[in-house]
């Protein structure tokens, strides 16, 4: 019923801000320049934490899933309470403590709006990270030093191959508890390494029936 409530509201919001309702081909709505649209004006003023329409507080996967809800049906496509699920990574049965024992490498679903972007054809997973540029998807899993997990949701916002140390390195676009809001990240993500899983996908233009 909250992720319900959450649509319906989100787009009287889009209504009431004029945001165009009118379908587009994705190669007009670039993710990153919904993402930016969508935090200027349906979730303007808005805090970090457990999602409240009322509290006017979201955390990253939702913000994610507004991304990918307004992208799909700008497009004329439908967003269903299934990929929402994917999205948020909201499954009864992921049968672990995630923070305790992390993700299970071998469970897709752990991917997210990257495993959503697969399962539904959206577009394609991105594995060299040599590929990665602006308004890519990511789902990352951490391990801090105290043994614990830790997971984030956001959008590639800027990219880096860092020459002196060789890895690649983002910031990323989203709603961050660092920030308590809707920020680019005060920090350069590293996009590869130990005790960490990071998922990247790109829904492209053809995919989800725009022009090529």
């Amino acid at each position: 019923m909250k992720k319900t409530l959450f649509i319906l509201f989100a787009f009287y919001l889009i209504s009431t801000n004029g945001l165009s309702a009118d379908v587009k081909s994705f190669s007009e709505e670039c993710a990153l320049r919904v993402a930016h649209e969508l935090a200027g004006t349906v979730f303007s003023g808005w805090t970090y934490g457990n999602y409240s329409s009322a509290r006017r507080q979201l955390d990253c996967t939702t913000f994610i899933s507004a991304v990918a809800d307004s992208i799909m049906r700008r497009s004329g496509k439908d967003y269903t309470a299934a990929m929402r699920k994917d999205v948020l990574i909201n499954h009864n049965d992921l049968g672990r403590n995630v923070a305790k024992e992390g993700p299970d490498s071998d469970d897709p679903r752990y991917a997210g709006i990257v495993h959503a972007i697969e399962k539904y054809k959206w577009g394609r997973r991105i594995t060299d990270m040599s590929e990665v540029q602006p308004g890519d998807f990511i789902q990352y899993w951490i391990r801090r030093a105290n043994g614990t997990w830790f997971g984030h949701a956001s959008l590639i916002e800027t990219v880096r191959f860092d020459i002196r140390d060789g890895h690649y390195k983002a910031r990323i676009y989203g709603a961050h508890k660092s920030a308590n809001g809707i920020a680019v990240s005060s920090f350069e993500l590293l996009l590869d390494g130990r005790e960490r899983l990071v998922y990247i996908g790109r829904i492209e233009d053809r995919a989800i029936g725009g022009s090529p």
